[in-house]
């Protein structure tokens, strides 16, 4: 009898034991449960696809930060008239083309924002000098016409005046000289390149130097250096510096005398 028991518990432990099996879906239900999710996704997508079709125009708001009154109302006339899509699809790359287009623009950030819409935030170039009588050039010689004329008469500003193409080298040319002569309290007050590569400074002094294009930067070094020395006591007294010699310089003086013309050793080698 305990045997018989015994041989009952054992059968119904081996029962336990055995891995339960599940019965598997057909293929028919994978199918289905398939075709639902994706259909569900395309109505997900065709949902959104609306949404982004049907949405409002977006706004457009010009900052005024860093802008000047005339640059913000020049700025936000041009943005103004151009034709927006809804917030999410509009071509952000063309807002800020357009906005570049600007003469006086140097930098435009374009960017969305859920209350205020598509936000236009410019910043203007930053002139440091006259070129000619109409436009401005920047730290970078890019000349630009200014959107409001007050800004061509700056007293401070120097005068630079040649080829447009040339405008770099010109920027280059007058902050180097400003930097030769700021020790002798001495700055740019006009300066010209010719076609033929001749320069005429002004400084602000009232003396004028013309120089030519062989050794320019040597020969306009050598002579801040012979002003600071031997010349330090005439300096009032010169009118003119004609630096267009290889051996030497002439000096046409505001007194009542000959023009001095310097020779090799008294011109320090120019």
């Amino acid at each position: 009898m305990a045997q018989t028991v015994d041989d009952v518990a054992e059968l119904m432990d081996s029962k336990a034991d055995r891995p339960k099996r599940s019965l598997p879906l057909p293929n028919s239900a994978k199918y289905f449960f398939t075709a639902i999710v994706v259909a569900l996704l395309l109505l997900i997508l065709a949902m959104g696809a609306k949404a982004l079709r049907d949405a409002p125009p977006a706004t457009i708001q010009v900052s005024s930060q860093g802008l000047s009154p005339v640059q913000y109302q020049s700025l936000q006339q041009t943005m103004s008239r151009q034709t927006v899509s809804s917030f999410f699809t509009n071509d952000l790359q063309s807002l800020r083309d357009i906005a570049m287009r600007l003469a006086w623009v140097d930098q435009v950030s374009v960017t969305r924002d859920w209350q205020r819409g598509i936000v236009i935030t410019a910043l203007p170039k930053q002139a440091i000098a006259n070129f000619g009588t109409e436009r401005l050039v920047d730290a970078k010689g890019e000349v630009f016409v200014p959107v409001d004329n007050n800004d061509l008469r700056q007293p401070q500003f120097a005068t630079l005046q040649g080829d447009i193409e040339q405008a770099p080298v010109i920027m280059q040319q007058m902050q180097q000289i400003n930097d030769w002569y700021a020790p002798l309290e001495m700055q740019v007050e006009d300066i010209i390149l010719t076609p033929r590569m001749t320069w005429l400074v002004r400084f602000d002094t009232g003396l004028r130097v013309i120089v030519d294009n062989e050794n320019t930067a040597q020969k306009l070094l050598s002579l801040s250096q012979l002003l600071a020395a031997q010349l330090h006591d005439r300096r009032d007294e010169m009118q003119s510096v004609d630096l267009r010699y290889k051996n030497g310089f002439t000096i046409a003086w505001n007194v009542r005398q000959e023009s001095d013309t310097a020779s090799t050793d008294s011109a320090a080698n120019l």
